[in-house]
């Protein structure tokens, strides 16, 4: 005969703790119980725990059952302020305890599993025991490797370890953890491990194995604890550390195949430049120092070497079939930014010789990119105005400029001016013209609205009137200062923005805040180093032109964390680029400003139309490093009146 079904005992177990939990309303104890103990069956036994053990929420018995405690953290957590926690008669912990001790008490499943650890019968170390034989206890990874664990599987028939033997034997292969929901997330999914009695889903589980900030300390660790109902470190939830890397001990970086990315560094590079001895040619011996010593993250080298077309051509080098040479390397790479990148880690590593690189893309191309080009005077002329006039014009102003260029840039805009020249020639060529014959209003009809074909023609033109080659003329576009500029109140209001923003990183900050205060260019901030900062001083001052400027604090900060971050770059930038020894390009800080909403040139201007009007254009100059033409142009267009400066400052002196 049935058993009669259970009547719910709610209001039972409700009168036996209210006067424990005097502070909680009875509607709201009754919710609690209803959590605590859903079904009828698990309210009799919390009835029963209560009566057989009077006082239990007061502390005063050790071996408290799961569902009173349970009910205990719930009262604590609404402000019940008689009820006592049950500890851990091990570790002293306040967590959830589901194991019976020899002497009555209740410890966590952490010190169980503490508990039972010994020395497995085969590798010596302190484990868990997975499997007992002959009195010889054996961990779970070493007896999974006995072959008495082997078995034929019921599911598949291979001879296997098995992990399952009942209803039937299940190898390791086919075993599938069971859906439950999860301790931590609430989601249901499959067990991948247990914390403090918890399930543990895979995804939190891997989750585990990603440094992240510990809520407690701050700390990018694993969070392997939990404590407050969060994850947390194990020092903050009073456990002992776990998932630590096995070869340095660390639980800050990201473990992958056992070790952390940091201990597979060496494994990483050996992988990368050995050749089919297992050696590494010793004309890459000093690549490998650099990548060991250098590089930034270990992480990013080893995704580099599994999806880098870099890595390939690496691969061809340290086996032999490439020669190490740069036009070879170019020849073989293609991808410009491949290219690039793997020329300037050789020169920088000092595998290859000090070579330029982009000079060295540029040569490569030009040849390959004339080749093309149809007729044999257009190419000779094209050589000639490339030799003599865009190379020889693009070494000087890199020699006289006054600081470090984007020589990248440079050759970018030479291959583009390269290009409209031979669409020109091309266009004569196919009217059935020369370039002497070629009359003046059918370039004027060629030419369009592009600002790009004007500025690559018109010193081309001016190149062969001067070689008596043509009497074509394409006129410069006039040099303006004017454009696009922000309401004052709107620069400062951005400006107000990138000071108070917590959450922005320095780059973004520092970038932002130089572009809105002082309008400098993005081309001349990302070419800061740290020996333009003077870090001791207060405030801290940066040196940009003939005169430091003393910055404000939180600009002053974010300039010191960047100096901070380049001590990993010997170079010194502040805003250290891809590719070795060089700098960062403006596009990617572009992109993060107007992410913000700021856009570098209407801010650039505002900025220098109102320095100019506050201060006299001799005092921009000596602060900006701008020329002072330049200065006095921005001057006239803010509208300033500074002629009787000079007499002024000469009389105060």
């Amino acid at each position: 005969m049935a058993k009669p079904p259970q009547e719910p005992r709610v209001a039972e177990v409700v009168m036996l703790i209210q006067w424990v939990a005097i502070e909680i309303p009875t509607e709201r104890l009754a919710e609690i119980v209803n959590t605590v103990a859903p079904v009828p069956l698990t309210q009799r036994l919390l009835e029963l725990a209560l009566l057989k053990q009077p006082g239990v929420l007061e502390g005063r018995h050790s071996n408290v059952p799961v569902t009173v405690q349970d009910l205990a953290h719930a009262l604590v957590a609404e402000g019940a302020s008689r009820v006592v926690l049950p500890t851990c008669e091990s570790c002293g912990r306040a967590v959830r305890m589901p194991h019976k001790t020899p002497s009555g008490g209740r410890r966590c499943s952490r010190c169980e599993r503490n508990a039972r650890s010994v020395a497995c019968a085969t590798c010596d170390r302190v484990r868990p025991v997975q499997r007992t034989i002959d009195g010889k206890r054996y961990c779970r990874e070493c007896w999974r490797a006995d072959p008495r664990s082997f078995d034929h599987c019921s599911r598949c028939g291979q001879r296997a370890t098995i992990v399952v033997r009942r209803p039937g034997l299940v190898c390791l292969a086919c075993y599938t953890a069971p859906i439950k929901t999860c301790g931590l997330c609430g989601e249901p999914g499959r067990v991948a491990s247990h914390l403090d009695g918890r399930r543990v889903c895979a995804r939190c589980y891997y989750a585990m194995r990603t440094p992240q900030p510990c809520p407690e300390c701050g700390r990018k660790v694993f969070l392997t604890g939990f404590m407050n109902a969060q994850k947390v470190c194990a020092d903050c939830a009073g456990a002992p550390i776990t998932m630590a890397c096995p070869g340095c001990g660390s639980i800050e970086e990201v473990r992958k195949h056992r070790l952390c990315a940091e201990c597979r560094r060496p494994i990483t590079i050996q992988r990368l430049l050995c050749d089919e001895t297992d050696d590494i040619r010793p004309e890459l011996q000093p690549l490998a120092d650099y990548l060991l010593t250098h590089h930034g993250k270990a992480n990013s080298l080893e995704r580099w070497h599994h999806k880098s077309k870099c890595a390939a051509v690496l691969r061809e080098l340290a086996e032999g079939t490439l020669p190490l040479a740069a036009d070879a390397i170019i020849t073989r790479a293609q991808s410009g930014q491949s290219v690039a990148f793997l020329l300037s880690l050789l020169v920088r590593s000092g595998v290859l010789p000090e070579l330029d690189v982009e000079a060295a893309r540029f040569d490569h191309w030009f040849e390959k990119w004339l080749s093309e080009v149809g007729h044999a005077e257009d190419r000779l002329v094209l050589r000639r105005y490339c030799t003599w006039e865009l190379l020889r014009s693009t070494r000087a102003f890199r020699a006289v400029s006054r600081g470090p260029s984007n020589p990248a840039a440079g050759f970018q805009r030479q291959r583009a001016a390269l290009k409209h020249c031979a669409a020109l020639l091309h266009e004569i060529r196919s009217q059935h013209e020369t370039l002497a014959t070629f009359p003046q209003r059918r370039l004027d009809a060629f030419l369009t609205d592009s600002p790009s074909q004007r500025d690559a023609l018109a010193p081309f033109t001016r190149w062969l009137r001067r070689h008596h080659l043509s009497t074509l003329r394409v006129e410069f576009r006039p040099s303006r200062l004017e454009g696009r500029h922000y309401e004052s109140d709107h620069r400062w209001q951005m400006a107000r923005r990138f000071l108070t923003d917590t959450d922005m990183d320095s780059k973004t900050r520092a970038a932002g805040l130089l572009v809105l205060l002082y309008g400098i260019q993005l081309t001349r901030i990302i070419t800061l180093t740290r020996d333009q900062v003077d870090a001791t001083s207060q405030p801290v001052k940066l040196t940009i032109g003939a005169e430091p400027i003393e910055l404000p604090k939180v600009l002053g900060d974010a300039i010191i964390d960047l100096v901070d971050a380049s001590m990993r770059h010997p170079e010194g930038w502040l805003f250290p680029g891809r590719n070795p020894g060089l700098h960062l390009t403006p596009g990617p800080i572009s992109r993060r400003l107007r992410a913000e909403g700021l856009r570098s040139g209407s801010a650039r201007t505002t900025a220098l139309i109102e320095l100019t009007r506050q201060m006299h254009p001799r005092i921009v100059s000596d602060l900006l490093g701008i020329t002072p033409a330049s200065a006095a142009a921005w001057s006239r267009l803010a509208s300033g009146d500074w002629s009787d400066y000079p007499k002024i400052r000469s009389a105060s002196d």
